[in-house]
């Protein structure tokens, strides 16, 4: 188990014709895509990776997958693992 988990969220902005097959790759590779109504060339994304290197790792893949115009991160939190098996008050 790594000792850090990392939860980010991204924005991915890409071509509308090609937006429910890049939705199926960001998933397949471990991301999390958020419902949401609006504009339809932009995805939510939320990732979780064992560290800032795996973060940074799965961005790039992200943003060198065809039609992708950008995805850009909004939000990174790092937490170590332990705390997350810690019941909240």
């Amino acid at each position: 188990m790594s000792d850090e988990i990392h939860i980010s969220s991204l924005i991915v902005h890409a071509r509308p014709d090609a937006l429910a097959g890049i939705a199926a790759r960001i998933q397949a590779l471990g991301g999390e895509i958020v419902p949401s109504a609006g504009d339809a060339s932009r995805l939510i994304v939320l990732i979780e990776q064992p560290s800032a290197r795996a973060t940074a790792d799965l961005l790039d893949a992200i943003n060198a997958i065809q039609g992708v115009y950008s995805a850009l991160p909004v939000y990174h939190h790092a937490e170590p693992a332990l705390s997350l098996a810690e019941p909240m008050p």
